[in-house]
């Protein structure tokens, strides 16, 4: 059988596992350099990744031979943007999903094309936003044009890791969103044209698990590889997590980190929306459908600190009088899904004067849950159809206090599942090998589902969540409307 080795390219660590060939399970991680510090300049050297890649498989070998891996699948974060040459040398720093520099020419891609130009141009909803590439780009045009001028590709990190391990410059195209059609049957402009740039910048794509390459000997002597083990296309971290998790038709999941995914799996038809993803599983009938928030893991620490409370240890304050119970709206870093709104920050709301700490960190808890929920029922809006249950994984699926506002708030039975992303990019080495098997977890069991159980206490409070959100955006659009009225009186 061999061996199955996925690859996990995080921002910040890159995450090694190895399924043996009699069902052992190993991984191993290293620290990207320098990747605290870039995350807040948005920048960083991709060969960075490729350094702890070979100290992640280094930390492998000590434990396990690789000698018989006969497949590789890598996923990683995106939206980065890695320059490189004709010779795949990267042309200056990777530009990471955290840069958000490019605001000014977000704003002038969105007067330029509607809504629904962009939606037609990219084949699929994709925020026109200074995360994404369409602004970044024309943010490299303004401020890097040497970059641009020594560019012959625009990779993703797994895609520079893989030209790294093949010497093929290849992706997959959700991975590659922004720099190609995820639909391109439909022809007409590219998204690297729309911008002014030629389409050959955008690699080849491919099915996620369909093989680019072999390992090279020149790989295979910097990292231990054996040299011809089959390397497939990957995927982005968000969806090789949720193939983690080992989903069926209907099944719903949190990924909760830093920020969250919140989604669900359908075997219904390819749906078009614009509140939340929907990725094709290549050609399998599966389609993800969701979308992430801004809200998290880093919101709860934000409030942790603020409140001087351990929220994530302890289990939220109990509700007295819901009617003046805070709430809490967690759009600290804006809102992505549903809404997508970069401008609306958060608020606390019906304070009053015995109002206490605890009353305030709760309501963090239950706001950050809200979000989940808002979510969810886009995508099941969107899917047509409701989620029969919901996983939860990640950092967050291991504090009891927002486990117990999830059991409470969100519209199926919760279940925690103890599982990491760099399983699903295992399982896509081997759906590489095995593509018919898909959705069955061809390399062990399912992992293992908890049911938590709902508190009644906590119940009903998600409408009143609901008009306290809508009070906040309602504010945030006054605001920007009393902002250009009052540049007309000045400009005018």
């Amino acid at each position: 059988m061999g061996s199955y080795l996925g690859i996990d390219v995080g921002t910040t660590a890159v995450k090694v596992g190895l399924r043996t060939a009699v069902g052992t399970w190993i991984a191993r991680s290293s620290l990207v350099p320098g990747a605290a510090s870039a995350v807040a300049r948005g920048e960083i050297d991709p060969e960075a990744w490729w350094v702890a890649l070979r100290d992640a498989l280094t930390g492998l070998r000590d434990e396990m031979s690789l000698s018989d891996v006969v497949a590789i699948a890598l996923i990683g974060n995106t939206p980065t943007l890695v320059l490189v040459d004709a010779a795949g040398e990267p042309v200056g720093s990777a530009l990471l999903w955290s840069d958000t520099r490019a605001q000014r020419e977000a704003d002038e891609l969105r007067r330029e094309r509607s809504p629904a130009a962009w939606i037609a141009l990219y084949g699929g909803y994709l925020p026109v936003s200074a995360a994404y590439p369409s602004a970044k780009l024309r943010w490299l045009q303004r401020h890097r044009p040497q970059w641009l001028a020594r560019t012959a590709q625009i990779l993703q990190p797994k895609d520079f890791l893989n030209w790294r391990l093949t010497g093929v410059m290849a992706g997959d195209r959700w991975t590659s969103k922004g720099l190609v059609r995820l639909r391109p049957e439909d022809g007409g402009l590219s998204p690297l044209e729309a911008v002014g740039l030629p389409s050959g910048l955008a690699p080849p794509c491919y099915r996620p698990i369909d093989v680019i390459g072999q390992v090279t000997p020149r790989a295979s002597a910097a990292t231990g590889l054996p040299a011809g083990a089959a390397v497939a296309a990957g995927w982005s971290d968000t969806l090789g997590a949720v193939l983690s998790l080992g989903l069926s038709d209907t099944d719903g999941f949190v990924l909760s980190g830093t920020s969250e995914s919140i989604g669900l799996l359908t075997r219904r038809g390819f749906p078009a929306a614009s509140t939340v993803f929907c990725p094709p599983v290549w050609d399998s009938g599966y389609h993800i459908l969701y979308g992430p928030t801004s809200a998290g893991l880093a919101t709860v620490t934000w409030a942790s600190e603020v409140l001087g409370l351990p929220l994530l240890d302890d289990a939220p304050a109990e509700i007295a009088d819901a009617a003046h119970h805070p709430i809490f709206v967690p759009f600290l870093f804006g809102q992505r899904s549903p809404g997508w709104d970069d401008q609306v920050r958060g608020a606390w709301l019906n304070l009053d004067l015995q109002t206490t700490r605890a009353a305030l960190g709760s309501a963090v808890l239950e706001g950050v849950v809200a979000t989940e929920r808002d979510v969810l029922e886009a995508a099941e809006t969107v899917a047509g159809t409701r989620c029969r249950r919901i996983a939860v994984t990640g950092g967050g699926s291991h504090s009891a206090a927002l486990n117990r506002w999830r059991a409470a708030y969100l519209p199926a039975p919760v279940f925690t599942v103890a599982s990491e992303p760099v399983w699903g990019a295992a399982q896509l080495a081997y759906w590489a090998q095995h593509p018919a098997t898909f959705p069955a977890l061809g390399l062990g069991p399912p992992p293992m589902w908890t049911a938590v159980d709902p508190d009644p206490a906590l119940q009903a409070r998600y409408a009143t969540y609901r008009n306290a959100q809508q009070a906040v955006l309602t504010y945030t659009a006054a605001q920007a409307g009393a902002g250009e009225e009052e540049g007309g009186r000045v400009h005018g």
